[in-house]
């Protein structure tokens, strides 16, 4: 015996899907692709349009902002502890937190926005420079950041340096002077039993920025 949808078993097809089968979620019933490029033929692509949009996101701004200006991010991360927070003042460490501080990650637009748990507003950027060496290789796009750094000499204009994601520390620290303490070192692995491969990685704190230094000199974020 055999159970099927139409007239014989040779015409048989598939029988049209109830709404409850998608739980009451948006589905797409067809997908009609349309070629707009005069000549094309099966297979080719129309010329795609690149759109090209500009937006300024600041530290204080809210989290409905960054949502609204870049998307939905690809991933959120929940911090369980502050790392950086041995350089805040005494009283700063000792009130205790609620609730965690969070990460928006974004990877194509190679940057992590670090909101406050309890104001809900962006208080760090995180820049990503994608070098090969690093933990996080190939998981962020390259950020093409500029850093423009306004240097005054005696008995001469002032002129602008900038900090670029091929500078290396070295040339960095020329601009804008040593750090008066010890880097953060900073420890990667996958889990509690593996080690990192590519080594640890070094936070210095300059002009209220950290630059994450690899130990080829190059920096990481």
């Amino acid at each position: 015996m055999n159970i099927y949808s139409g007239n014989s078993l040779q015409e048989t097809k598939a029988p049209v899907m109830t709404p409850s089968c998608f739980l009451d979620t948006v589905y797409a019933e067809s997908v009609d692709v349309l070629l707009l490029a005069a000549g094309c033929g099966p297979g080719l692509l129309a010329n795609a349009k690149m759109w090209v949009f500009e937006h300024s996101v600041y530290f204080g701004d809210s989290c409905q902002d960054i949502l609204s200006m870049l998307g939905s991010p690809h991933n959120v991360f929940y911090k369980s502890k502050d790392k950086m927070n041995i350089h805040s003042p005494s009283l700063l460490k000792q009130v205790p937190s609620k609730c965690n501080d969070y990460i928006l990650n974004d990877f194509t637009l190679r940057v992590d926005i670090l909101f406050d748990s309890n104001t809900h507003k962006v208080k760090k950027f995180v820049l990503h420079t994608n070098y090969p060496g690093h933990y996080n290789f190939n998981i962020y796009h390259r950020c093409e950041l500029k850093i423009p750094i306004a240097i005054k000499k005696e008995n001469a204009d002032g002129q602008t340096e900038t900090c670029t994601t091929y500078s290396k520390w070295d040339n960095t620290q020329e601009l804008l002077g040593h750090p008066v303490e010890k880097p953060v070192v900073l420890h990667r692995s996958s889990s509690p039993n593996n080690t990192n491969p590519f080594g640890s990685t070094f936070c210095f704190g300059l002009q209220l920025m950290v630059f994450e230094v690899m130990q080829n000199n190059h920096i990481a974020s």
